[in-house]
């Protein structure tokens, strides 16, 4: 029997583009069908995917009997819609992160898609990289010592970043710095450490109610205690840097603009490790998730993280202390 499964894209934009080139090149994917509001990018797309139809009503792509895998790569304002139509349908799921634009459609989701017994998945890439696996054999293997803290960096010049000019990206609503990119993070913290318990932050917002945020203090507990620090700021005079760091008694491990990764022994400084020396990832997203809809055993990282992950977005924007631009902390 072949395994070959036929995939719908919803969503056209720089991220959905991404993948569909991993849905091209993988051998058990084929593309069916592609949707996008703007007629014009869906029928060019289209044309170069060999027989793949062009749609803008994603309503009518989640019903065609061809497509076996849904991705959602609208706007995170637009998952919960796109997501249960494509469940009602008995699609298979896999969506963009962050999961849902607030904590009860992430519920909601991850209830529907458990009923409906289909594969859910969110489209996190680290978790099938080579960083992500080196720092989760040094986690489980306990090479770090005992834990001492974590620290999250997240530094922009601007924001949105220039390659990232999309209309929603930069609004309150359902973009920042705080939604687009904590959540990679957000995912690694619980996958390795479990849950968080608490959250204490402190934002920055600009006078325009409309934009999202400049700045952000937070301090985040897990279960057992452990602390996480998050540093973010926009606008100061400094090439974008984002760091994600493990401070072991140990060993120290830290993942610099998402691929570069130091270690550091007691008492020494942090010091680069070639690529070629890091733990390789034996796992792809795409080859997982067609694994999990032929009922193999697979790593994903489903809904259920996925919603471990919103309930810390849930409570970073909205059980916050907030403040303006004009204003200290």
């Amino acid at each position: 029997m072949s395994t070959m499964k036929r995939v719908g894209i919803v969503g056209l934009g720089v991220v959905g583009q991404r993948l569909i080139k991993e849905f091209m090149a993988n051998p058990q994917t084929e593309i069916d069908a592609v949707c996008d509001v703007n007629e014009q990018l869906v029928n060019e797309m289209a044309s170069g995917y060999g027989a793949a139809v062009a749609l803008t009503n994603y309503r009518e792509l989640v019903s065609r009997q061809s497509v076996d895998i849904v991705y959602v790569a609208v706007p995170p304002a637009h998952h919960h819609e796109v997501v249960l139509a494509a469940i009602e349908q008995g699609k298979h799921v896999l969506c963009e992160k962050p999961l849902a634009n607030n904590l009860q459609e992430a519920k909601d989701m991850l209830e529907k898609a458990r009923q409906a017994n289909v594969v859910h998945a969110i489209h996190f890439p680290l978790p099938y990289n080579a960083p992500f696996a080196t720092i989760k054999n040094l986690v489980e293997k306990e090479e770090l010592g005992e834990i001492r803290r974590i620290s999250l960096k997240m530094h922009f010049d601007v924001w949105p970043r220039v390659w990232q000019q999309t209309p929603w990206i930069g609004t309150r609503e359902q973009g920042g710095f705080i939604r687009e990119i904590m959540p990679h993070y957000l995912q690694m913290i619980v996958h390795f450490f479990g849950r968080m318990t608490d959250v204490k932050a402190y934002i920055e917002y600009p006078e325009d109610n409309e934009k999202s945020e400049l700045g952000l203090i937070a301090k985040l507990t897990l279960e057992d205690g452990l602390q996480v620090l998050v540093d973010g700021l926009v606008g100061q005079a400094e090439k974008e840097k984002i760091a994600f760091t493990i401070h072991g008694t140990n060993q120290t491990i830290t993942l610099e603009d998402w691929r570069k990764v130091k270690i550091a022994e007691r008492g020494e400084e942090l010091t680069h490790i070639d690529a070629s020396e890091l733990t390789l990832s034996n796992v792809n997203l795409i080859d997982e998730f067609i694994k999990a809809t032929s009922g193999e055993k697979a790593f994903l990282i489903n809904f259920e993280e996925g919603l471990k992950v919103q309930e810390v977005l849930e409570a970073l924007l909205y059980s916050s202390d907030t403040t303006h631009q004009n204003c200290s902390y």
